[in-house]
């Protein structure tokens, strides 16, 4: 690696650097990891409460595929929490309701933790990004192509750095209604939110 990251505990930087080389890029996906980390949280703790209070395949699926998502991420940051994502991910795909319910609040704690002490590097990145027009439809065509190919992990990436962003009105509303539509994994919901997108412009 020829550059210098400060230590933090449970990231082992040589594995990020074999994910991601560029240190700009890297720099880039802490930003993102540190301004989704409340609502990445959140959305596990909620999906972790419909499967408690229901335990359907539904809800199951959906707690898998949120926790299948922040694993993706502390992989490529190669975080020691992606042993635990894993166990959760797991957890939500056999059904089993023990981990759900004793591990998550802890395992989102950590979560927390990390992001904060990614700030050493990042700085403090709730305040919302500066918009740019050709960045935020990069990003639609993003989402849009991710949703059609079932790409959970780029779909919550692209969506995230969308609405990290201080979105015009006339596109504000739509992509406040494409948030269900991104949750529930609905393909035909977010294609018609992209093409309104795509009309206005």
């Amino acid at each position: 690696m020829d550059y210098d990251l400060p230590e933090i505990a449970g990231i082992d930087w040589e594995t990020a650097h074999r994910y991601i080389p560029e240190k700009e890029v890297l720099r880039n996906v802490l930003t993102e990891f540190v301004s989704s980390a409340k609502k990445q949280t959140a959305l596990l703790k909620e999906y972790q409460g419909k499967v408690l209070e229901n335990p359907s395949p539904e809800n199951f699926a959906s707690y898998r595929i949120q926790a299948h998502a922040m694993k993706a991420a502390l992989r490529s940051l190669g975080s020691d929490l992606f042993d635990s994502a894993f166990a959760l991910e797991t957890a939500g795909k056999e059904e089993n309701l023990l981990p759900i319910d004793k591990d998550t609040a802890s395992f989102c704690e950590a979560f927390l933790q990390l992001a904060e002490s990614f700030k050493i590097i990042t700085g403090d990145c709730d305040v919302a990004q500066e918009y740019d027009e050709e960045r935020f439809f990069a990003l639609v065509e993003k989402l849009d192509a991710a949703m059609q190919s079932f790409d959970i992990s780029s779909l919550q990436e692209a969506f995230e750095a969308i609405q990290s962003m201080s979105i015009p009105s006339l596109y504000g509303a739509i992509v406040k209604e494409m948030e269900p539509a991104v949750r529930d994994l609905d393909t035909d919901a977010v294609a018609s939110c992209c093409e309104k997108l795509r009309a206005l412009r």
